[in-house]
């Protein structure tokens, strides 16, 4: 096994719902040619959403099932919806490449971290607050899925001191340009 092979990386793309972190993680997966691995949840896809392209969507029967045959290398439940990322996954997306990206939560983010240690770059990806919202409202959220997202605003964003790097994303193309920079000082390391 090559040097390169060696070292396996996963890329966690985290920031508040409406910072862009998916955007960003989704262009900038392409130009470093990495590897998404998909999360599992048991909440409905919203319109703009697509199974086995945004999530894996599953029934509760179905998660409870994969949770209890220790499929997930984390889990998490939110106001109801559980959440996971099955280990797996990670592994067969290592077996076609070193370098793997997940668009996670704090707390997934958080997990995932505890898992895989110095293996887990965590990118904060964020924007203002009246941003977000106008964000939110652009993609189509309810009213009441876009407060529930500003009410954890604070606490993403709390997140930030643990992550690796901080970038605001105001200009997608200077993001994506500055999140591309700060992954490949990783991967050439």
């Amino acid at each position: 096994m090559n040097e390169i092979h060696n070292k396996r990386l996963i890329f966690v793309f985290t920031g508040p719902d409406g910072s862009g972190r998916k955007t960003v993680a989704q262009k900038v997966g392409a130009l470093c040619e990495l590897q998404r691995v998909l999360s599992y949840t048991t909440r409905p896809s919203r319109l703009y959403e697509k199974d086995g392209v945004d999530y894996h969507f599953i029934t509760p029967e179905q998660f409870i099932e994969a949770e209890q045959n220790n499929e997930f290398i984390e889990t998490l439940e939110m106001e109801g919806v559980f959440y996971g990322i099955k280990s797996i996954e990670v592994e067969a997306m290592f077996q076609k490449h070193p370098y793997v990206y997940l668009i996670l939560n704090r707390q997934g983010s958080k997990l995932v971290k505890d898992a895989y240690g110095d293996k887990v770059i965590q990118i904060m990806i964020y924007a203002d607050r009246n941003k977000v919202m106008s964000r939110l409202l652009e993609r189509g959220d309810t009213t009441e899925v876009i407060y529930k997202n500003l009410d954890r605003y604070e606490q993403e964003m709390g997140y930030s001191k643990e992550c690796d790097a901080n970038v605001e994303n105001y200009d997608l193309d200077d993001t994506v340009e500055e999140v591309t920079e700060i992954l490949k000082s990783y991967i050439l390391k």
